[in-house]
């Protein structure tokens, strides 16, 4: 890595030892991430301390993996690195992250709803379970976008389902065009694939439309609106407004989650 190499931290709301998440999925994220980010750049993967059960559904495991999230997100800034992305789409950290760093803060699901709204106009969430497809819906009317959302699809899977699909991939793939065509039918001119294993399993096995209506690569738009949040830093440019409470209050707070 030469000196003048910047470096993102990608974070995860799952455990980086959870092999039946993590293994084959990281694999191809990682590979994805190095072909797509600018050479200037590298990248490492982090997770929290342990899986939460239903972290994707859950408001108890949401709030759990949230203070991990937040604390890593401090100690990317404190260790210098360029900019922090939230991997994964229950969008751990979103409000906390903004509040108590300063540098480039991206977030999948945020970053991936306004895109498919510039570029479709009403979009649709293609997700693997029925709880996490009602969260990434949930998101997308907090960020005000609820207008342009179309009711999704989705199945009834578990992660620990993904590693059998990546082994034989072909039945998967069938059972999700049924699926989005539905969502399609209900007037969806783009589908974002919901979390990051589906994801990147539509993307490993070239899943780039269905029926002509472009299935987002929600990774690579995280990582270059990284790059593109960066850039905008770097010219001058405002990418976050100023703090509305005194910096004493950010000091204590940052102080506090990174307590053991």
């Amino acid at each position: 890595m030469t000196t003048s190499m910047r470096k993102l931290w990608l974070q995860s709301s799952s455990s980086d030892s959870d092999a039946a998440i993590w293994s084959v999925y990281q694999q191809s994220a990682r590979r994805h991430a190095r072909a797509l980010l600018s050479p200037q750049f590298d990248f490492e993967f982090h997770g929290v301390s342990r899986t939460f059960p239903g972290v994707d559904q859950s408001d108890s495991a949401f709030h759990l993996a949230t203070r991990e999230v937040v604390r890593n997100a401090i100690v990317a800034e404190q260790r210098g690195y360029a900019g922090f992305v939230n991997v994964s789409t229950n969008e751990t950290g979103h409000l906390e992250v903004r509040e108590l760093t300063d540098f480039p803060a991206v977030f999948i699901t945020e970053v991936a709803v306004h895109l498919a709204a510039q570029i479709g106009g009403r979009f649709a969430f293609l997700t693997h379970n029925r709880g996490a497809r009602l969260r990434m819906e949930a998101f997308t009317r907090e960020y005000g976008l609820g207008d342009q959302l179309v009711e999704g699809s989705s199945l009834a899977l578990t992660y620990h389902d993904f590693s059998a699909m990546y082994a034989n991939p072909g039945p998967a793939l069938d059972t999700f065009r049924i699926e989005a065509r539905k969502a399609i039918a209900r007037g969806a001119r783009v589908l974002i694939p919901a979390g990051g294993p589906l994801n990147m399993f539509f993307v490993e096995n070239q899943l780039r439309a269905i029926d002509g209506v472009p299935l987002l690569d929600i990774l690579g738009v995280a990582l270059k609106a990284a790059e593109a949040q960066i850039a905008l830093r770097d010219s001058g440019m405002v990418f976050r407004g100023p703090s509305s409470y005194p910096d004493s209050w950010k000091t204590t707070l940052r102080e506090m989650f990174l307590a053991p």
